[in-house]
Formats: C-alpha cells, structure tokens, sequence
C-alpha cells in the first residue's frame, strides 16, 4: 500500500486511495493545498521513484468537480461521472504527450482608418436625427399612435417633461479608427491506450482527482487480457489470494473509501497480474413497501457492479478523442461623438476596448472487450460520514488463472452433464405444501463436497 499522509481537513471531505506499489512518495493534501497542486507533486514524485527502480511509467493525471450535493444520493453518482471526466482528460493527456496531435493557428488583423477631420463625420448629425425621427413617426402604426395617446393622457407633466428633455437630446458617433484582431487555434487529438492503471484517486474539497500511469508492462497485461489469454500453469487460488488482497487493502484504510474508484493491479503467488476492477453506486434509504426496497436495492448492487466491470474493459483498452478551440477576439474602436442638448454642442473623441477570450472543449472515449473468467469477489454497503451519503461497493477480478480455472469448470461441468445424460437415474417429486402467513426461511443442507 502506498505511503499516503492525510492530514485533517476539518469539515472538508477528502478521500485518498494510492496505488499497490510499496513507495515513499507521498500525496500530502490539507484545506489550504490546491487539487492540482498536490497531484501534479506527487505524480512528479511517483514517476522519479519508480524509474529510480527501474520502473519506467508515464503518467497523467484528471481533476472534475463533483456537482451533486452532499447527503444525496446524486452526489455518489456524480462522483462516478467525475471520475469518467477526469479520465478522460488524463488519456487526453497521454495522446497528447505520446500520440500525434493536430495543431492548426489562424490570426486574422484588420485595420480601418477615416482620413480628414473627425467633426466632419458628424457634421449632419442633426440633420440625420431629425429624420429618423420623421421616419419612425411615419412607420408608427394605429396602435402605436393609440398606445402612445394614452400614456400622454395618463402622464403626469413632471413625466411629460422628463420625456420631452430625453427626446430633445441628440447623440451621434461614427467610427473614424478600428483595429480588429481574431486569433483562433485548434488542437485535435484522437488515439488509444491499453494498460493503464489508476495510480492513485482522491476526493477533495468537491473535487475528485486521479492520476493513471502506462507502461510496457501494464500494457503487455492489457493485452493478455484483450487476448483474453489463460494461464499455461492454472493458481486454482488465484481468486481467494485476490478476495484476501482486496479485503486486506479496504481493512488497511483510516478513512471514507467513497473515493475507491478504477482499475487496480496485484501480483498474484505464481507471478502471474490481476487486475481488479472497483465499482460505487449510491445506496437509497429504505421506502415503506419492502417490494420496492428489494427490486431498489438489486438495482443499486447491479449498477455497482456495472462500473466496476467496466473497469476491466477500460484498462484493456480506451480510444479517447479530444478537441480544443480556442479564440480571441481584440476589437478597438477610435469615434468621434457629438452630443447636442438644449442648444449646446459638444465634440468629442473616444476610444473603446472589447477584448474577449472563449476556450471550447470536447471529449469522448470509447471502450469494449469480449470479457470471460471474470468474478465477483467483493460487495459491501458503506456509510459516509463526511458526504452524509450510502454507498455500495463493488469489485471484480480478472486473471489468466481465473479464466483457466473457469474454462476448466465449464469443460468438466459440461462433460458431467453429458456422463449424466447417457445413464437412468431416479428423480423424487418434491412434496406439495401449502404457506400460511410470513415465511422465514434459513436451511442448512448437509452435503457432500
């Protein structure tokens, strides 16, 4: 388990879960330290360490708030599309530090400027208000003169007045300098990755981040899992040393495990990886119709069971397409205004500023594997304290053993059930009964094994 210092955080929930790897790097986060900070640092620290033992990994990481309230149940399953947000952004980033990224950059600069005197563009001005004033008068249709009648009759001459001063107030402007400079910049990136593993997740300060690390190791695993590849030399324990390590490992935590989201990997006895997939979903309070409770609650536990599933197919393999649009816009204006009131005339020159900026992302990330052998080997219902929420948790194994081991199953089943097929055997009915009331059923059934 990684070395992880938490310190409190007082009313702020933060959930940290680290790696399998045994390291001294440490993700040390309190209410003053900023997300982006801690992770960055550690990410650093991790990718040092690791190849300081000869381990060379390439990481990235992905930070999305989590929008739903605290005490909902809304807000676990916006913890699960935070989690999808931010890994989308860490693939993103792998594409672009290891794919091919199209960058395309466009700046157009236009310029205007109006020679001789800037009085004379407003030479006519009244002239020009006058008639647009005629105009609009002509364009006024019955209803307007109407509607317009009876707001002078209901009127008061304090408002009449007011009105009067307003209309005889003329303003003009006319542009006589502008300078209009666009810049706009694309990046795409559309690539695929196998392998990579949730290095470590965090929950903090309404934020969920997490850091995923690739190398030539975890994606030869992905592949054997891609290929769906069985064991040559079957670990028939393989499946109770994963249940023991993930029991160990959720034993092991101080804290909230709301944040134990993603892929995670353990070197089994006979050397061989698995991989285990972990999956939340919220657990609802209980209703009045116990009907409704049950057929809520599978529901629930399925949905859990789903996002840790998932898990396996994402680590095997995620294409991910990513694009930003980025556009600036500087517009100045230079104009000349003539302002005309109870007689006075006034000239003035102006200038104004628009300066404008818009970033547009999007992302999207595909993923699908043809999965066999794979268990369920852990289902619990959780209480968090700090988001006031329940939980379910849910986690799925994956190995080359396992797969053996259930192929196995399947071919020694199957063959019982044909030796069965071909010779008689003798079938008791089961006796007719009638239930009355409430039934409490636990049967203990002695058997052989």
């Amino acid at each position: 388990m990684i070395n992880v210092t938490k310190i409190s955080l007082g009313f702020a929930l933060s959930v940290i879960l680290g790696a399998s790897a045994a390291s001294a790097a440490q993700l040390t986060i309190d209410d003053k330290t900023s997300l982006f900070d801690a992770i960055e640092d550690y990410q650093f620290q991790m990718e040092s360490e690791l190849l300081a033992r000869g381990k060379k990994y390439h990481m990235a990481y992905g930070i999305a708030g989590i929008a739903g309230a605290q005490g909902t149940t809304a807000y676990v399953t916006s913890v699960n599309t935070a989690y999808q947000f931010a890994l989308a952004q860490a693939y993103a980033q792998l594409a672009s530090e290891l794919g091919a990224e199209m960058i395309s950059a466009e700046t157009s600069v236009n310029v205007t400027s109006t020679g001789g005197p800037a009085e004379a563009l407003v030479a006519d001005c009244e002239q020009q208000h006058k008639t647009a004033q005629e105009s609009a008068k002509a364009d006024e249709s019955l209803m307007d003169v109407v509607k317009g009648a009876i707001r002078s009759f209901t009127s008061t001459d304090q408002e009449k007045a007011k009105q009067s001063k307003l209309e005889s107030v003329i303003n003009c402007t006319s542009t006589t300098d502008r300078r209009l400079i666009t810049d706009v910049v694309s990046r795409s990136v559309n690539d695929s990755f196998s392998g990579a593993r949730i290095v470590q997740s965090v929950i903090h300060q309404g934020q969920l981040g997490i850091i995923i690390g690739l190398s030539a190791e975890t994606a030869e695993v992905a592949g054997i899992l891609s290929a769906q590849q069985s064991s040559a030399t079957t670990n028939l324990g393989a499946k109770t040393e994963i249940q023991k390590w993930v029991r160990a490992q959720l034993d092991a935590q101080t804290g909230s495990v709301l944040g134990l989201v993603g892929s995670r990997m353990t070197k089994l006895s006979n050397g061989e990886w698995a991989i285990v997939g972990f999956g939340i979903a919220p657990a609802s309070e209980p209703s009045s119709s116990n009907v409704m409770n049950s057929s809520r609650m599978q529901s629930e536990r399925k949905i859990s069971e789903t996002n840790a599933i998932r898990e396996l197919a994402r680590f095997s393999n995620m294409a991910v397409a990513h694009k930003v649009d980025q556009s600036t816009k500087d517009d100045t204006h230079a104009y000349v205004q003539k302002h005309i009131e109870d007689g006075n005339t006034s000239v003035s020159q102006l200038q104004k500023n628009v300066i404008m900026s818009q970033l547009t992302q999007a992302y999207n990330t595909q993923t699908t594997l043809r999965l066999k052998g794979a268990s369920k080997i852990y289902a619990k219902k959780y209480s968090d304290d700090g988001s006031g929420v329940g939980f379910y948790l849910t986690a799925y194994a994956w190995s080359p053993s396992m797969l053996s081991a259930a192929q196995q199953f399947r071919q020694e089943s199957s063959s019982a059930f044909d030796k069965g097929n071909s010779t008689s055997g003798n079938l008791s009915a089961p006796s007719q009964g009638k239930a009355v009331g409430n039934t409490q059923s636990a049967p203990v059934i002695s058997e052989d094994w």
